[in-house]
């Protein structure tokens, strides 16, 4: 028996087939969606990766300058509390240097454009690194670290080079420089002859000994168009000692002790060429010597003559050594019939800033000397060559206490063997 389909069951066939027939499209629709999603979520997920990596580094960075700032800010009242011809106290302690914010890595291969912006408007500062100060701490210092700045480097160092001659003081600024100084030199010459009971010829020499003390006191100023001018009046003792001996055995001795006022001396000095990045600075000198001081017993407390010399000063820097170089000639006036030599002195000296406080100096001087002439007649053998090896040290003890020291040696017989001189500048102003 065949089954012959009615109208009816047609049409129902027809909708299940129309029902059945665009699921499958569907599905494949659906899929195609769910696919095209997970490579958009997979690079929101990424880049919110990034963001977040930047986050970071940026909050680092704004606390670490914020940290910069704060500690500028404090330098800067510290320098404006302190008189700029003040001395620095010695002490300073510099904190450790920030440490730099780790690199940000991120999960792109360019770099992050500054069109990233930070999602949050007021981020919480990210926890402290081991050594890195705190906003509300202060900085501690490290090992072997100090805080000093600029201006507190160089102040020992110009100190120094304003008592070398190397320097000038401010315009309007004054110093003055009490002073105390002891010398010693000793020399032999050939006397007389003498014939002994056996026949024997011998020859007696006389050894001169001097011992001086001087103190001084000395007045500097600094004048307008780079010029500075100095006054200095000593006080001396000295001590004259001459004994005759012959084949080591004195034969007798004569001493002289004198006190009174020195010569005084005046001063002027100008910087005609300042230094450039191969230039060297240039100050050229006058000074006079003149013949004031005391005579007693017939020893000069002082050269005895007036004297008059022109000189330069060539000054290089390279931080923290300071080079310098000089001429000076000098030429004295007669006086009772006798004339002394014109004198030729080349110098070399370095200076070190050892510390903010404390600089060294070493110079070395050859004094070339002409002959004396006693009434238009020169005296042979009276020609001098003078080498002076000095060390000095500068050194700012406190608040307006300034110490300098120096040390000269004598190189040739004809040098005074030592030389010690002890100084205090003081600024009046």
């Amino acid at each position: 028996m065949k089954y012959r389909p009615g109208p009816g069951s047609i049409a129902t066939m027809a909708s299940v087939v129309v029902l059945m027939g665009p699921i499958p499209a569907l599905a494949q629709s659906a899929n195609s969606s769910t696919a095209a999603l997970e490579p958009q979520r997979s690079w929101q997920s990424s880049d919110a990766a990034t963001i977040r990596q930047l986050q970071e580094g940026l909050e680092q960075r704004d606390a670490v300058i914020r940290d910069l700032l704060r500690r500028v800010q404090r330098l800067e009242r510290q320098e404006a509390a302190h008189d700029a011809t003040a001395p620095v106290a010695a002490g300073i302690k510099r904190g450790a240097a920030a440490t730099k914010p780790p690199p940000v890595r991120t999960a792109r291969s360019d770099p992050p454009t500054p069109q990233d912006p930070p999602t949050q408007q007021n981020p919480a500062p990210p926890p402290p690194q081991q050594g890195q100060p705190t906003a509300t701490e202060p900085a501690k210092p490290q090992p072997g670290t100090f805080e000093v700045s600029e201006e507190a480097a160089q102040h020992a160092l110009e100190r120094a080079l304003v008592q070398t001659g190397a320097s000038l003081l401010p315009p309007g600024k004054l110093e003055f420089i009490p002073s105390a100084t002891y010398q010693s030199e000793q020399n032999a010459h050939p006397a007389q002859i003498a014939l002994a009971t056996d026949g024997t010829v011998l020859i007696t020499e006389n050894v001169s000994r001097s011992r001086q003390i001087e103190t001084a006191g000395l007045l500097r100023a600094g004048l307008p168009w780079n010029t500075q001018i100095e006054i200095g009046l000593p006080f001396e003792y000295k001590s004259l000692t001459t004994t005759s001996r012959v084949l080591g055995t004195g034969l007798g001795e004569q001493s002289t002790d004198v006190v009174g006022l020195g010569d005084l001396t005046l001063a002027l000095t100008k910087q005609v060429l300042e230094e450039g990045d191969v230039r060297p600075g240039l100050f050229l000198s006058g000074v006079w010597n003149s013949n004031f001081g005391q005579t007693k017993k017939r020893v000069p407390l002082g050269t005895g003559f007036n004297e008059f010399s022109a000189g330069f000063t060539a000054v290089k820097r390279q931080d923290p050594l300071v080079f310098t170089a000089g001429f000076t000639y000098q030429t004295s006036l007669t006086h009772n019939n006798v004339t002394p030599g014109d004198q030729y002195t080349p110098a070399v000296g370095v200076l070190l800033a050892v510390s903010p406080e404390t600089s060294l100096r070493f110079a070395q001087q050859v004094s070339f000397v002409k002959g004396i002439e006693v009434g238009g007649r020169g005296v042979p053998g009276s020609e001098q060559t003078s080498g002076l090896f000095t060390f000095g040290l500068l050194s700012i003890l406190g608040r307006g206490l300034v110490m300098d020291f120096s040390a000269s040696i004598g190189e040739t017989p004809d040098a005074p063997d030592l030389s010690l001189r002890l100084a205090f500048p003081i600024r009046l102003n």
